[in-house]
């Protein structure tokens, strides 16, 4: 590894940095929202797509870069910063190879960015509801168009003729783009949700003959020659779909935005054939593409990355790429590729036990192994996957826990099963990350039941305990003995009787292997006899049993505990600020003398005059995602998570760890003397609803016109609700807790 990093380092310093070494090797882009202390901000993160390992970042500020799309040349990335989080940030373009940085409308809010066909970098740009086109390599505006309502995504046609766009509510415009001229319009398509953000909700077909464009739980596809318009309802329930065609022109991957759920849509049959669910952990999918040899559909997520084989259809990997799950970690909302994906080659696999022509025993356990070679700038491996086949190769069955093994695995012990057969294999494949595959099968082998003649018995003799001793309920018991056989002893099984050896129903360890002569074994809590005794049964290959039992009885006795449980809350942490009606994760460790045996999850949204219990755990559990629960959506100055923990004897310890959740303004809009204010949050928990609103910095005493969890509206001149000429700042504050700041124009 050291030797491989000088190489690297020298070849970084010898091109003049990263950004300059291997200009087409393949790049993955990922902008990250800074949300806690770990990052100064945002950032692009720049991933070695053959490895996924981060090769540089780029430091973003302000701190919430969103989409990011990278120039025709691949030399300069744009990044559009959320309209949602902090509303008029404009769009930071970054030079890739010096990493000098540049804004460009600058306190406007933008929706989106596409690269044309010409290598135009056209911006939605949502308070003038227009587009504006800019040249990249100047940026200079080149041509302004504009639209009857603000756009949210854009198209264009191979040819460069022509651009389509999808406006705020339901239509879509067409727009010829050497006159920047708007022209026909489709109308009668299903509605959207108009305020939701919708990344890559419109799609044309490769022979430019189709639009496709998501809906609430729909797909719509329109005929570009007629604008006739058919519409397909969606396996995955969501008001809005990321779309992404398969670079062959023949399906669409519909991706439920900030959900879990991908469809696969078969464009000529017009139907969903397939549905595909991500893994949590690395968060909720916020964007697709694929790669330049159009073998991998990388799904972005907010921690993370998943790669998805596009001919196997299954998931090859899930990488984390953030420095850790949840928050405070930050999180990723945007994706871009570059380079030439199809560099390297795919690796190479050989497989070395077992051999051809061996004999294997039933319930023997066995070796196979296995050498994996990856070729100079080619993919990592991703995983291997062991099979075996019965019938010379004909057919192959995976096996149990070698499903998806680590991509360092180079060995796997395997239990035999208890079958027959005279011309038995063993597969062993991986991919890597790129995709790519390779396989290598042993040669035929046989599975019999029993090996040649043996009836000598194993012999086993117990060292310690022998009876006589006494033993604590709760401690460690230390077990050994000397087991042998004339052959080879195959699997021994250790037992407890409490009745002086009558029976012995207490399993303590079973199939333990022949190199095994001691065993450590945890006395339960609740367990106490004066007559207990140790059985060591043990079997050889031919089926041969000995066995041996302590000579007399030794005592266990019952070990009072009044040590309760500690329990340490991770996340949230004490006082930190969640936004009304987010998921809030709860991370934990609950660890006791003896044994945890049951938890608690208890949550009181009025400063702990009440808990309610939330859910109940095993004594494993340490981590839970609070979601859909009364009350998280309204406001509160003082929220408790509390975890109780509960020990075999009764004692239990807990812990509490007090947070706020705040108000969030998302928009704002002042019309006809009335100043709407939507968001989440605007009630409390305690039902007082004590509200006040501040408008460019100074509190209005204005009594709003209606007030609900997610709108208020006020009445009044420009003099009584302080409003200035231009852009404008509202936040709110409920029960003493303040809203973030939103921006309006008057």
């Amino acid at each position: 590894m050291i030797k491989e990093f000088v190489k690297i380092l020298i070849l970084i310093i010898l091109c003049g940095g990263v950004s300059q070494a291997q200009d087409n090797a393949p790049r993955l882009y990922q902008t990250f929202v800074g949300e806690g202390p770990r990052i100064d901000g945002g950032q692009i993160a720049i991933l070695n797509a053959q490895t996924l390992e981060q090769m540089d970042k780029i430091l973003i500020t302000p701190a919430n870069p969103e989409t990011i799309t990278l120039s025709k040349d691949g030399k300069s990335a744009f990044v559009l910063h959320s309209p949602i989080i902090t509303g008029k940030q404009g769009l930071t373009v970054v030079d890739l190879k010096e990493k000098s940085k540049r804004i460009l409308f600058e306190d406007k809010k933008l929706y989106g960015i596409r690269v044309a066909t010409d290598g135009m970098v056209w911006v939605l740009v949502e308070e003038d509801s227009q587009i504006v086109v800019v040249n990249p390599s100047t940026l200079q505006i080149t041509k302004t168009i504009q639209l009857p309502e603000p756009a949210r995504d854009v198209v264009f046609s191979s040819d460069g003729k022509k651009a389509y766009t999808s406006l705020l509510t339901k239509n879509i415009v067409e727009i010829d783009i050497n006159s920047g001229r708007t022209g026909r319009t489709v109308n009668n398509l299903p509605q959207r949700d108009s305020f939701q953000l919708r990344p890559q909700e419109l799609e044309i077909s490769i022979d430019n003959t189709k639009l496709f464009i998501s809906g609430q739980n729909t797909i719509s596809i329109i005929d570009i020659d007629t604008f006739a318009i058919e519409t397909v309802s969606s396996p995955i329930r969501s008001t809005s779909l990321v779309l992404k065609p398969t670079p062959d022109g023949n399906f669409i991957y519909a991706a439920e935005y900030l959900g879990t759920v991908i469809a696969k849509f078969d464009i000529r049959n017009k139907n969903f054939s397939k549905t595909f669910t991500v893994q949590n952990q690395k968060g909720i999918i916020t964007s697709l593409n694929f790669s330049s040899d159009a073998n991998v559909l990388y799904v972005n997520r907010f921690y993370g990355v998943s790669l998805f084989d596009i001919q196997k259809e299954s998931f090859v990997a899930d990488i984390q790429t953030s420095p850790g799950i949840g928050f405070p970690n930050p999180f990723s909302l945007g994706l871009a590729l570059s380079g030439d994906f199809s560099l390297g080659q795919a690796p190479t696999l050989t497989t070395i036990s077992p051999s051809a022509g061996d004999n294997l025993f039933a319930n023997q356990q066995v070796t196979i192994s296995w050498t994996t070679t990856v070729a100079a700038q080619s993919f990592s491996i991703a995983s291997h996957k062991v099979e075996l086949s019965t019938n010379g190769g004909q057919s192959f069955t995976t096996i149990p826990g070698a499903e998806e093994l680590p991509a360092t695995a180079q060995s796997f012990t395997w239990t035999v099963p208890n079958i027959t057969s005279s011309n038995a294999q063993i597969r062993v494949s991986t991919v890597d990350l790129g995709a790519r595959r390779a396989a290598s099968t042993t040669g035929s082998f046989a599975i019999l039941q029993s090996a040649p003649i043996d009836t000598q018995a194993p012999t086993v003799n117990f060292n310690s305990p022998v009876g006589g001793e006494s033993f604590t309920s709760g401690s460690n018991l230390a077990i050994n003995w000397v087991s042998s056989d004339n052959v080879a002893v195959t699997s021994q099984d250790l037992s407890l009787s409490l009745d002086g050896g009558q029976t012995f129903p207490i399993t303590i360890a079973s199939g333990l292997s022949s190199t095994v002569q001691s065993f450590s074994f945890p006395i339960p809590e609740n367990l106490a006899t004066n007559q207990a005794r140790l059985r060591l049964v043990v079997r050889d290959m031919a089926g041969n049993v000995g066995q041996s039992t302590t000579a007399s009885n030794f005592t266990i006795a019952q070990a009072i505990d009044n040590i309760a449980p500690t329990v340490t809350i991770s996340q949230p942490t004490s006082n930190s600020n969640v936004m009304a009606g987010s998921p809030i994760q709860v991370n934990w460790v609950s660890t006791d003398n003896r044994a945890v045996v049951s938890q608690s999850l208890l949550l009181s949204l009025n400063g702990g005059q009440s808990f309610t219990t939330v859910a109940s755990f095993g004594a494993n559990d340490s981590s839970f995602l609070l979601n859909n629960i009364n009350g998280l959506s309204l406001t509160t100055p003082q929220a408790i998570v509390r975890i109780t923990a509960t020990d075999q004897a009764g004692n239990t310890g807990q812990a509490n760890i007090t947070f706020i959740i705040s108000p969030m303004v998302m928009m704002a809009n002042y019309q006809a003397k009335t100043l709407s204010v939507s968001g989440i949050g605007f009630m409390s928990n305690n039902g007082n609803n004590n509200l006040q609103v501040f408008i460019n910095g100074k509190q209005v005493n204005v009594a709003p016109k209606t007030l609900t969890n997610t709108t208020l509206t006020l009445k009044g001149n420009k003099k009584k609700l302080n409003l200035s000429k231009g852009a404008n700042t509202v936040r709110v504050v409920v029960d003493g807790v303040m809203s973030n700041e939103s921006s309006f124009n008057f």
